[in-house]
């Protein structure tokens, strides 16, 4: 399955807002990430249908050399997401994307970036 990625036109475009969705991630697939260096505000929401785990990564590398897994407020690693999830991002990395494991079927991967100021 071909991961899609867009940007979502929202009313609040303008305002430090944006908000990006990563369509039918399947099994196995790594998506192309996302520049969210201006935005410290990241929650990330994942719907569909699972069978497997997604992990939520950053890299500080523009060149997206290299990537980590990034955590929630209580620490825990963003790498087990095996169900329907909202869940706010603590790094404030240059770079963000999903990555799915080999039972995932059809998930998407909705991402609001705020810079803080709503």
């Amino acid at each position: 399955m071909a991961v899609t990625i867009r940007r979502v036109t929202t009313p609040k475009d303008g305002s430090g807002l944006e908000v990006w969705v990563w369509e039918g991630l399947g099994a196995s697939e790594t998506a192309q990430s996302v520049v969210c260096a201006g935005f410290p505000d990241k929650t990330v929401q994942l719907v569909g249908t699972f069978g497997g785990n997604v992990l939520i990564e950053g890299s500080n590398d523009p060149d997206g050399g290299v990537f980590t897994t990034l955590t929630d407020p209580q620490g825990n690693s963003l790498s087990a997401l095996a169900a329907a999830a909202i869940e706010t991002v603590m790094e404030h990395s240059y770079l963000i994307r999903p990555r799915s494991g080999v039972g995932v079927s059809d998930v998407d991967v909705w991402l609001v970036m705020a810079t803080g100021g709503r």
